[in-house]
């Protein structure tokens, strides 16, 4: 029974060590572009995210990034914000800016959820801003809104509100009723069910598909948004699921085995 009870407590420190090594937790304490930029769910400084800006094919507009809270609702405080800027009239002026981050325990696993906390301002038609999970060959799934809404007529994108994109949608299609949250933090989460399936939660919004490849990495991305775009976000984590309980329950699973074999000895 002794034996038991060491294999018990021996497995639940090994599940709660492979829990912990699998927790990951990114608070914004600077500029996105700046090293270090947040610190992590040990209170280490930490370089999570960087900033790549592209022009626009006639070199005008403008893009950066800062630490702060434009609208004053972001709650906590301060976020990483990106922000692009037109020069002169019409859509489409504005460059892009993206921050991007390699998850540190590596690609997602079955059961793993990633998500952070998202708050966006204005955004000119044709301009996106959203957020997506990575694979080797770039974009696996993409979550965002085009500019312009709630008008559909002013962008590419034939449904209202929020769209997702991923290996089997075949183009953007409606993640859900949720409109324009303008100026309103809202998290958005993944969450690995299976091989290449996930599910997704934005807000309001809901669905499941699929991807390919395995996801590396996430990016947020501001792309031509225009004035008043700083897009803002904070708090991003992966945690492992299921739990230490699941763990457990097959822990409990190989003592069964275990003991009838010790008895039968």
């Amino acid at each position: 029974m002794k034996k038991a009870l060491l294999f018990l407590v021996s497995l639940a420190s090994t599940v709660g060590l492979a829990s912990a090594s699998n927790n990951f937790s990114y608070t914004a304490t600077a500029d996105p572009a700046a090293a270090p930029d947040g610190v992590d769910q040990s209170a280490t400084p930490v370089d999570v995210w960087t900033v790549t800006q592209t022009p626009n094919a006639g070199n005008t507009g403008g893009s950066g990034s800062y630490f702060g809270n434009p609208s004053g609702n972001f709650p906590g405080g301060n976020g990483w914000v990106i922000w692009t800027s037109p020069f002169g009239s019409g859509a489409g002026n504005a460059p892009s800016i993206d921050a991007s981050t390699t998850f540190a325990g590596g690609a997602l696993s079955i059961g793993q959820t990633v998500s952070l906390n998202f708050e966006m301002r204005a955004a000119d038609p044709h301009g996106t801003v959203g957020v997506s999970l990575l694979n080797g060959s770039g974009n696996a799934v993409t979550f965002g809104i085009y500019g312009g809404e709630p008008d559909p007529s002013n962008t590419p994108y034939t449904g209202n509100g929020y769209y997702y994109s991923d290996a089997g949608s075949g183009g953007d299609v409606s993640a859900g009723g949720m409109g324009y949250q303008y100026q309103s933090e809202f998290n958005i989460a993944f969450t690995v069910t299976g091989a290449g399936t996930y599910s997704a939660v934005a807000g309001s919004d809901s669905w499941s598909g699929t991807f390919s490849g395995s996801l590396l990495g996430m990016d947020v991305f501001n792309h031509s948004a225009g004035d008043g775009s700083d897009l803002t976000f904070n708090n991003l984590t992966v945690v492992p699921e299921p739990s230490t309980w699941a763990m457990l329950a097959a822990g409990g699973m190989m003592l069964l085995g275990y003991r009838r074999s010790f008895r039968r000895a």
